[in-house]
């Protein structure tokens, strides 16, 4: 799976790519995926095929609401 493909429905996407991102506070691990968040609030996906993190840029989307 691509890094910029979203995943069951997300509602992030992939932002900008930065090889040495600010300090994260908090990281979160999965089996597929790795996310980490910065003292800013801004999330991060880590891509294994290319060793670098990804800024995840939050959008928002009314499908399928009510």
């Amino acid at each position: 799976m691509n890094i910029s493909e979203s995943r069951n429905g997300d509602s992030q996407r992939l932002g900008t790519v930065s090889q040495a991102p600010a300090k994260f506070i908090q990281i979160c691990a999965s089996q597929d995926d790795l996310f980490a968040l910065d003292g800013e609030g801004n999330i991060y996906q880590y891509n294994f095929n290319e060793k670098t993190w990804g800024k995840l840029v939050a959008s928002r989307s009314h499908e399928g609401r009510t």
